[in-house]
């Protein structure tokens, strides 16, 4: 990505841009044709036991699909077990043996879909057009639709060129893991994040022969011992954030972060993250910048200073104050939570797993390889066994996987406050290790976030 030298002691790195490359006509999917999926699940089992489904782990997929007769899912999960789905126009079937025997007609909730995934009664929107990181395997044309009854929306990316399904997100889960909403995509909805690293259109669809899905560079499991990565203690990077709520559109935004070690800790400010999000494709939002400003916690034993372990949202614009450029902030939220350490993914509380890596695909990974990570969210009600974040990092060259580069974050089941953003994708660019420790004015905080709670907007 484009980059400017200096700006005061600053590297500027550019945010990533996109570009209007097509008129808004809704993708159609052809009346046949097969691909493979690698599919990221909402959440591990719930607590009273494993379900016979695969909606629980990271699984990787054969899909066939023939318009108005059939849609057939061929699963394997990262444990080795599969599942057969033949969803048609009036059943449900499953095979647990790879086709040797079948169930009777499944209560699971899933229509056989047709070939417009976007659907005029979900207000189908063309967004823009953009590579999908820095990797630059394709560009995608980025499509979102509303959910029904709800504020959240579906993410759907297809490639430019030929106009198939890369990429999909789910914003709202099925009401019950295990069944689905009959009103969205059938067996997809059902995961919160899939890729389709192969995706065809093929005359004589496969659907009546068991054939294992074949990701070309897709290994399960850990087999090389990585290690979860370790953030470097100083870095700047560039994203996309994009929200999954129906009113709002991607962020291209700037992200700086510093954790000085024990011995150099003074202030808050030396363990300090700031992320700028513009929001130059969402001009009804009234500002023209968003700012997560978080502090670390101290290290232990030393009194907290000011601010050490909080964090503020706050927004703003740029005003000109006797000519000269100056932020107005108008509102800012103490969001109780502070800068995630280094070594987050390794907390033990989160969990953090690596579930299979994909080297030298050409479609996911070309010529680098990306391990594929859990990191696990905190129960909640309707969540009582937590919920995953899903985030692939690419080791840089010589490194056991803890020297890493980030290349995507996704959150699963986000909630979605009415009227709130509710950010669950990042998609990475820019990324470079600063050669010096940030100046603490780049950590500044407003003064409207220090007025007392109660006289806060």
């Amino acid at each position: 990505m484009e980059r400017s030298t200096e700006h005061g002691e600053l590297s500027v790195l550019k945010p990533p841009q996109f570009a209007i490359k097509q008129s808004p006509v809704p993708p159609v999917l052809p009346s046949s044709w097969e691909c493979t999926a690698l599919l990221h699940p909402y959440s591990p089992p719930s607590t009273d036991g494993v379900q016979d489904t695969p909606f629980f782990q990271l699984c990787v997929a054969s899909i066939s699909y023939i318009e108005g007769q059939i849609l057939s899912i061929q699963v394997v999960g990262m444990d080795g077990q599969t599942w057969w789905y033949k969803v048609t126009q009036t059943t449900t079937v499953l095979s647990r043996d790879e086709g040797v025997t079948w169930t009777d007609n499944l209560d699971i909730g899933w229509t056989l879909p047709g070939t417009e995934w976007l659907t005029p009664t979900q207000s189908p929107t063309y967004f823009a057009t953009s590579y999908l990181n820095w990797m630059q395997a394709q560009e995608v044309d980025w499509w979102k639709q509303s959910v029904a009854n709800s504020n959240a929306t579906t993410w759907i990316w297809f490639d430019h060129s030929s106009g198939l399904p890369f990429r999909m997100m789910f914003g709202a889960p099925p009401k019950n893991p295990l069944v689905g909403d009959q009103n969205q995509l059938a067996f997809f909805q059902n995961f919160s994040f899939t890729y389709f690293p192969g995706f065809s259109a093929v005359e004589n669809p496969n659907v009546d022969t068991w054939t294992p899905p074949v990701i070309p560079g897709f290994q399960a499991g850990n087999p090389g011992g990585q290690s979860l990565p370790l953030w470097n203690d100083h870095f700047a990077m560039t994203t996309f954030m994009t929200p999954v709520d129906s009113a709002s559109f991607p962020l291209p935004t700037n992200v700086f972060y510093q954790w000085k070690p024990d011995n150099a800790y003074g202030e808050a400010t030396d363990r300090a993250q700031v992320t700028w999000m513009s929001y130059q494709y969402n001009p009804t939002a009234g500002y023209e910048t968003s700012v997560a400003l978080l502090f670390g916690a101290p290290p232990n034993g030393m009194p907290a200073p000011p601010n050490a372990g909080d964090g503020y949202i706050f927004n703003q614009s740029e005003i000109l104050n006797q000519g000269v450029p100056t932020p107005l902030v108008f509102s800012c939220q103490n969001i109780g939570m502070g800068q995630e350490p280094p070594d987050w993914a390794s907390i033990p509380a989160v969990q953090g797993t690596i579930h299979a890596s994909v080297t030298d695909n050409a479609a996911l990974s070309p010529g680098n390889q990306v391990n594929i990570i859990s990191v696990l969210f905190p129960p909640s009600d309707e969540y009582e066994q937590g919920r995953y974040l899903w985030t692939w990092y690419s080791p840089f060259p010589g490194s056991d996987g803890s020297n890493s580069r980030p290349v995507t974050f996704m959150e699963s089941a986000s909630s979605i406050a009415e009227g709130g953003t509710s950010l669950a994708l990042a998609d990475y660019f820019d990324y470079t290790v600063s050669p010096n420790w940030y100046p603490p004015y780049l950590f500044d905080v407003p003064q409207k976030c220090l007025v007392p709670q109660k006289e806060k907007p």
